[in-house]
């Protein structure tokens, strides 16, 4: 066969077929081709062809979802706020100085965003002055007390005559006292907020338009108190606990049962206060071991003044609040953590409040 290049039969026929194969490639963009540009070499002829390029899947979506997402099983959470959120971050600052009001107006101890302070804290001053300035509030002082060796922690127990009208409703002695604690190693004082143990210890007895009252004596009398960090919701408060399985307000421990129990404990060293209340009963405050009141040292001396322990004599039985319930109750903050490092207390405080009736 003649032709001006010289092929063989056999070559061009393969020749041919390949540009046949490769065809749709030519339809190609010159970028693309020169991409894909493939050089190929038959019976010594170099051939140049053009590899297609690879289509893509077309995506049917259904109801506006692909198939993809419509097999995806993972949770969704809306991410839908409603007006004016605030994380907790942003509600609740932290800093020794306590969170900030949301509203000026309110009275520091109140209930604010839900929430309300364990404490009341002020610059420290003298026991005689803190004395001083109760009584002129008109509270009675029923002890005062050094809870250390060291003389840097005094508890002042006081009380009024309608904290203990309050207190004079069957199991409800516990209220009839506030604590004020002197802390010279925080360099400062701490309150027990009327509001706070009010609404755990009344609960649904609480008058808070009474309660208040007292509040706002304390915050005339020490005119620069803030709130503490320590807060608890204040509608949970009736019902708390520290966890699931903990022990509720309601969950006393008995620590006796007898006819007269005030003198079994008479001119007992470890008896350091005796109120009695209008209903007949006394509360009274007992004095921990040493080896016991060491867990103020683990989980923070600022919150101290919860001692000496209330115990409640009423109708023939000595009862005081669980242990496990108290602690957590007087530091709101206290971890699970910080709980297990304290894990023997509680059945510790009791042994200490059965020793005074032996």
């Amino acid at each position: 066969m003649n032709f001006k290049f010289k092929i063989s039969l056999k070559s061009s026929v393969l020749f041919f077929s390949t540009m046949l194969f490769f065809l749709p490639s030519l339809l190609l963009s010159e970028t693309t081709k020169n991409e894909n540009n493939q050089k190929i070499e038959a019976n010594g002829e170099v051939v140049s062809i053009f590899l297609p390029k690879v289509p893509t899947a077309i995506e049917i979506k259904i109801d506006g979802q692909s198939e993809s997402e419509r097999l995806d099983r993972t949770i969704k959470f809306s991410k839908r706020m409603p007006p004016n959120y605030m994380t907790s971050a942003e509600r609740y600052a932290k800093g020794g100085k306590g969170a900030t009001l949301s509203n000026v107006s309110k009275m520091i101890g109140e209930v604010d965003r839900g929430r309300i302070s364990a404490y009341l804290r002020g610059d420290l001053m003298k026991v005689k002055t803190a004395v001083s300035k109760l009584e002129s509030a008109g509270f009675t002082i029923v002890m005062k007390r050094h809870l250390d060796k060291k003389r840097k922690l005094i508890s002042i127990v006081f009380t009024n005559n309608e904290l203990k009208k309050m207190a004079s409703e069957p199991n409800k002695g516990y209220i009839a006292t506030l604590r004020l604690l002197v802390d010279k190693k925080n360099k400062q004082i701490s309150i027990t907020n009327p509001l706070y143990l009010g609404k755990a210890m009344l609960q649904n007895s609480l008058k808070a338009d009474e309660m208040k009252k007292i509040l706002t004596a304390l915050n005339k009398a020490f005119p620069k108190l803030r709130n503490s960090d320590d807060k608890l919701k204040y509608q949970l408060l009736p019902k708390y606990q520290f966890m699931n399985g903990m022990p509720y307000y309601k969950d006393f421990v008995s620590i006796k049962v007898a006819d007269d129990l005030l003198a079994k404990v008479k001119n007992n060293k470890r008896v350091v206060f005796e109120l009695k209340l209008d209903n007949g009963a006394v509360l009274i405050g007992v004095k921990l071991g040493k080896r016991t009141k060491k867990f103020t040292k683990k989980i923070g001396v600022n919150n101290a003044g919860m001692l000496p322990y209330p115990l409640l004599i009423e109708k023939g039985e000595a009862k005081i609040l669980d242990p496990k319930y108290y602690l957590s109750l007087m530091y709101p903050k206290l971890t699970m953590e910080e709980f297990m490092t304290i894990a023997t207390i509680p059945e510790a405080i009791v042994k200490d409040c059965e020793k005074i009736f032996r």
